[in-house]
């Protein structure tokens, strides 16, 4: 089984680590699998290559019509059973070229879904189209996309993982910050957008330093334009710059959980948020809005809190109990990271996604049978399978299609 695996974007962010968490794993389980690149000089090209995973880039900036004829290139000598675009924007170029290869087209949902065909506009109706199936890294993604009457088949909940021993490297190296000295480091940590609500952790942090005098908050992640309008919040509520920091984007985020004492997710909407995996690998309580599948992987009580989304004061309440009963705080933390060890650890990715990937393949392999079949007897062209690749052609891993596929049951 060949499969090409398309993406648009590959910079320091938490897609773009799931993507090369599946790439690294397909390569390790012996898969013939193939990364195209259409971008320019990001984080995780680097990281692929340093890792033995080639990297074919094709970038023509300005010019997306050669983009897609040299990508639809590249695929026509390959012939790949599969095309498997990182996020849904990427089927624009992934679905057309893979389509016309004759190959079952796959892609990736990595938000709520409601923000995948709201950012994608009228392209969406196509791009649905283009695909055989969606791999979602949320039941919540799956549950929004079927309320717009997508059909359930369609769609595989595929959730994030984490890379336990590289993370476990990491959180050993020193974080140095003179601000902490003294302190009690509270995190929140994503790219500074509206969708992530970090004003929602200010306003609970002014809250809780009411009680306790020590702490300090931090927020780390790259700016992508709401750091002016943080911090005249910051600044409006006492914070700045006695009580609080943005740190930017930050290559040390294990190291930064280590010496934090918990972490605070209050996003409006999410797929499966990654920092709440790293907080948890890190033996970190976390404080968590429902968005997304949060409240799939905080166990409430148990591996943190679930926080009811604008309730500033009852934020406030859960910082200050978790600091001041530290035998709860570390209770919790040990159970988020057995947690993670057992459901989350990349370890059981390549198994779960070529288990999704076969099955997809099955399925998108009958379907242009199908097609091909009655565009024969109409005598329209359709879009055929190549005549040396027959569905039952295609050879799976003895594994590929009796291990279940979605990590924990779905609630729809």
């Amino acid at each position: 089984m060949r499969i090409a695996l398309i993406a648009s974007s590959l910079r320091r962010a938490g897609a773009e680590k799931q993507f090369s968490y599946a790439a690294r794993a397909l390569s390790l389980a012996g898969i013939d699998s193939h990364v195209f690149y259409l971008g320019s000089g990001d984080y995780y090209q680097t990281a692929l290559t340093e890792a033995g995973v080639p990297v074919r880039q094709i970038f023509n900036p300005g010019r997306p019509l050669l983009m897609l004829f040299r990508l639809f290139k590249e695929l026509a000598a390959l012939k790949p059973h599969i095309v498997l675009a990182s996020q849904f924007g990427d089927l624009i170029f992934a679905g057309l070229a893979g389509r016309l290869c004759g190959a079952v087209v796959l892609g990736g949902i990595r938000s709520d879904g409601f923000y995948e065909i709201r950012t994608s506009g009228r392209r969406s109706r196509m791009m649905l189209r283009l695909s055989h199936g969606l791999i979602a890294n949320s039941h919540r993604a799956k549950n929004n996309l079927v309320s717009l009457r997508i059909r359930p088949e369609k769609i595989a909940v595929m959730p994030n993982v984490i890379d336990l021993s590289d993370f476990d490297q990491k959180l050993t190296k020193p974080f140095v910050n003179p601000a902490f000295a003294n302190r009690i480091p509270i995190a929140a940590i994503g790219s500074l957008q509206t969708c992530k609500r970090f004003d929602r952790f200010l306003d609970g942090l002014a809250l809780a330093l009411r009680r306790e005098p020590a702490l300090f908050g931090v927020v780390a992640g790259e700016d992508v334009g709401e750091q002016a309008a943080l911090e005249r919040k910051a600044k409006a509520l006492g914070l700045l710059p006695d009580h609080f920091q943005f740190l930017g984007e930050c290559d040390q985020v294990p190291s930064l959980l280590a010496r934090s004492r918990l972490l605070v997710s209050c996003s409006e909407y999410e797929g499966f948020p990654n920092v709440i995996l790293e907080a948890m690998a890190a033996r970190l309580p976390v404080l968590t809005t429902p968005a997304g599948d949060s409240s799939h992987i905080v166990k409430h009580g148990k591996t943190g809190f679930l926080l009811t989304p604008d309730d500033h004061q009852g934020m406030a309440d859960c910082i200050v109990n978790l600091v001041r009963n530290s035998s709860l705080a570390q209770q919790m933390g040990e159970a988020g990271r057995a947690l993670v060890e057992q459901d989350y650890n990349i370890t059981s990715l390549a198994p779960r996604l070529l288990a999704i990937i076969s099955d997809f393949a099955r399925k998108g392999r009958k379907s242009i049978s199908s097609q091909t079949e009655t565009g024969l007897k109409t005598g329209s062209t359709g879009i055929a399978p190549r005549a040396d690749e027959a569905a039952d052609s295609i050879t799976f891993p003895p594994f590929a299609g009796t291990l279940a596929s979605p990590i924990r049951p779905e609630t729809e």
